[in-house]
């Protein structure tokens, strides 16, 4: 029982006691009364002093209002914890407040939500994936919709005389007349089996349905049989379901149970969609069953010649708008005096405050030159921007970029999850140059030996992403003596009987040309100016390194959007054919899905 103390027109005071009684009652129309939304939203925060509108039966209409807030409130929590996992529950319930405070009736009042609504409560990235939740959680499905004429009588309805439906759809019928004359064709909505599709939880081992009660991660062992009988079960369905339908009934299951089923980092947060390696399982389950069958089905699309998609990829402000007080001649002239400072100081003048604030003001100006197509030469960006290619200017540029402070989440991964991929390739070597990194033992430094060893696992050369020279080479040095590629390349400087056992400096490589030198002796440092780089200039991965790079996004970093990919579409040997064929692209590369699946679960043991 809770006392609200509610103040009328007339300020005469009334002691309510609102009791559970009410709850259960429906829907009422809401009375007229300025700052309705305001009044209500105080009740249910628990306020004690609110205004009363006018209105008769107020008692239960409160009720009744508050017991529908209750249920919205519980819905809001839920798509928020979809979105953002992580979240700590004071954010959660902020927000909560905000959207209701701000006038939010329903879920389907979360399309109107903005960015400013919640810029003060989330960081830039957070607000998106919220936003989109938002947007995703109101879209209207289009569902096939076919005219029946009405035949005799099937169901009888006690609102309505004569109208039908056939079983295994929804009937909705013209019931604006009251009388018992025929209501008219009939709308039959039909719903695709995947949307109704219901998991056997009952078939499921005794694990899976313990790890799903107690919010934990099954066994690989009982996971692949819970992918059996998914596959089973679906094939009941359709023989050979498409990649689509697979994918609603993934999202199903590791929407419903996201700490058992979705692919998570160690920090909670989702990697790309969260159902990628469970849609991998069963896709690989449904082909296996089908191979020695007749049936056949044989599925193509388009390709289109836009590259926008992997340009932006990860990207939070890939084409910003000018600061609000600045003009393009301003920004120019701020780009010329950072020239005339690097003809007196040279790179020392990058350590100035001056400068730093030129190249945030001017950052604008720097995506409109690099997104420009034809995209401009490299050589031509280094004339004008001397300053972007020293050694932090790659990481100050990508945190403008993605809001995120690239060499800082390589070091707290390295921290965080570093002995646990050591450790995971020690227990299961995947093939004899993963043992062969293991052999050097404790001479390389603890991120190059991972680097390798996942280069290893992936079955990438090391040249893929990393070049190795004197220690006493100069760029020009390097640039004679060594032949680089037009991707970029991480060249480490190094001295010592064991390759990259004592590094000195690095330098990174572009378009053939040395084109950023570090000073720093450390991997991590050149790891970071290096990835950085394929986000700068738009460029994709790389074959020779792709699924490494991918890796490093995803786990290292903490970029993992939903839909695109960075990789290229290369060309690969078909295995059935022996013929050259399109690579297929997906989100998430199978092989990197695979591995992060693996060490998700060695991680449960490890720790």
């Amino acid at each position: 029982m809770k006392n609200f103390t509610v103040v009328d027109d007339t300020g005469s005071a009334t002691n309510f006691f609102f009791t559970s009684c009410f709850s259960g009652k429906q829907t009422v129309t809401q009375p007229s009364g300025p700052g309705f939304l305001n009044w209500i939203f105080q009740i249910t925060s628990g306020k004690q002093t609110v205004t009363q509108p006018s209105g008769p039966g107020f008692l239960n209409w409160i009720f009744q209002i508050t017991s529908a807030m209750s249920i919205l409130t519980d819905d809001l929590k839920g798509i928020i914890f979809r979105a953002l996992p992580t979240i700590e529950k004071g954010t959660q319930q902020a927000l909560i407040d905000k959207l209701l405070g701000s006038g939010l009736e329903s879920t389907q009042d979360l399309k109107y939500v903005t960015q400013e609504d919640i810029s003060d409560l989330l960081p830039a990235i957070q607000q998106r994936k919220l936003l989109e939740a938002f947007k995703n959680e109101t879209e209207v499905i289009t569902l096939d919709l076919q005219m029946f004429p009405s035949p005799a009588p099937a169901v009888t309805s006690p609102l309505a005389h004569s109208c039908s439906s056939p079983i295994s759809v929804v009937s909705l019928s013209n019931t604006d007349s009251n009388s018992s004359e025929d209501c008219g064709p009939s709308i039959l909505i039909r719903k695709s089996w995947p949307e109704t599709f219901q998991v056997p939880w009952n078939l499921m081992p005794v694990e899976i349905r313990s790890a799903v009660a107690d919010g934990k991660r099954p066994s690989p062992a009982a996971r692949r049989q819970m992918v059996r009988v998914l596959a089973d079960e679906m094939r009941r369905h359709e023989q050979n379901p498409t990649r689509s339908q697979c994918v609603t009934v993934c999202r199903k299951i590791t929407r419903q149970y996201p700490q058992s089923f979705a692919d998570l980092r160690d920090n909670g947060q989702l990697l790309g969609d969260g159902y990628t390696s469970l849609l991998i399982q069963i896709k690989n389950r449904i082909e296996n069953l089908n191979r020695n069958s007749s049936f056949r089905q044989h599925r193509s699309s388009g390709d289109g010649l836009k590259r926008g998609p992997t340009d932006t990829y990860g990207c939070t402000r890939f084409q910003p708008d000018l600061p609000p007080e600045e003009t393009d001649e301003t920004v120019e002239q701020k780009r010329q005096r950072m020239e005339e400072i690097y003809r007196r100081d040279g790179t020392n003048g990058a350590e100035r405050a001056e400068v730093k604030q030129f190249m945030e003001t001017t950052f604008c100006l720097q995506r409109r030159q690099i997104n420009a197509l034809p995209a401009p030469a490299i050589t031509d960006l280094r004339e004008q921007w001397p300053y972007f290619f020293t050694q932090k200017g790659p990481y100050a540029h990508f945190e403008l970029l993605t809001d995120i402070k690239v060499l800082r989440a390589l070091e707290l991964a390295m921290e965080e999850c570093g002995s646990t991929i050591v450790e995971f390739f020690k227990n299961k070597p995947t093939n004899a140059d993963v043992r062969a990194v293991l052999s050097l033992g404790p001479n390389l430094e603890l991120s190059f030996g991972i680097i390798q060893l996942l280069m290893a696992h992936f079955s990438e050369t090391l040249e893929g992403l990393i070049l190795l020279a004197n220690a006493c080479d100069t760029a020009a040095d390097v640039e004679r003596t060594l032949t680089l590629p037009a991707t970029p390349r991480l060249i480490l400087c190094v001295s010592g009987e064991t390759p990259g056992s004592c590094i000195h400096r690095w330098m990174i490589s572009l378009e053939e040309h040395i084109i950023c030198e570090g000073i720093q002796p450390t991997f991590l440092t050149g790891l970071a100016a290096v990835f950085s780089t394929y986000y700068a200039f738009n460029l994709q991965y790389h074959d020779d390194a792709a699924c490494t790079l991918e890796f490093i996004q995803r786990w290292f970093i903490g970029i993992n959007p939903e839909r695109g990919t960075k990789a290229g579409r290369g060309k690969v040997q078909s295995k059935k054919t022996g013929k050259i064929a399109q690579k297929k692209v997906t989100s998430v590369n199978p092989r990197v899905s695979s591995l992060l699946k693996k060490l998700m679960d060695f991680a449960w043991d490890f720790i």
